[in-house]
């Protein structure tokens, strides 16, 4: 309930900002159904929560590319932890082409555990950035889900 709070009074942008990211579960949600429903003959010519996880994966990393080539934060950190920021942006791509070429069904679970290592990753640096409170809350939900949707896709395609 706290998260609505935040919500219901932010402006236009934020909530838009919200409102999409729920959306963005929506690919999960239509993979996942695609994969129980027609486990051999896939609706989806991929396993789409392997390869939108994996596009959200590498989103999740840019975020943080733009905030080091964003002004407001340059001269408030030092060249150490923007050196870090930098190469720690580009890790989830690396992650994603990885699970991406190698097909076999681990790699959904690698992925999930991709998505918590991320979330770890943003509970510890979201104090150097003025990130607002519901963007953390935000994520933790999305991540949730996303994991939990991960694991079930895995536990449905072992076997196949």
């Amino acid at each position: 309930m706290k998260f609505l709070k935040y919500f219901y009074s932010k402006n236009l942008t934020s909530k838009l900002i919200i409102i999409l990211g729920f959306l963005g579960l929506l690919p999960f949600i239509f993979g996942l159904i695609d994969i129980w429903i027609n486990k051999e003959n896939l609706f989806f010519f991929i396993n789409l929560t392997k390869y939108y996880g994996s596009i959200i994966l590498t989103f999740l990393g840019a975020v943080y590319w733009g905030i080091i080539i964003n002004d407001n934060f340059k001269n408030l950190l030092c060249n150490k932890i923007k050196t870090y920021i930098i190469l720690w942006s580009i890790v989830p791509s690396f992650c994603a082409i990885l699970i991406l070429i190698f097909n076999h069904n681990i790699t959904i679970i690698i992925l999930a555990l991709c998505f918590i290592f991320v979330q770890i990753v943003d509970e510890l640096v979201i104090k150097y950035f003025k990130f607002p409170v519901w963007y953390l809350l935000l994520r933790r939900m999305l991540t949730i889900v996303v994991v939990f949707i991960l694991l079930f896709t895995y536990l449905l395609i072992r076997n196949v």
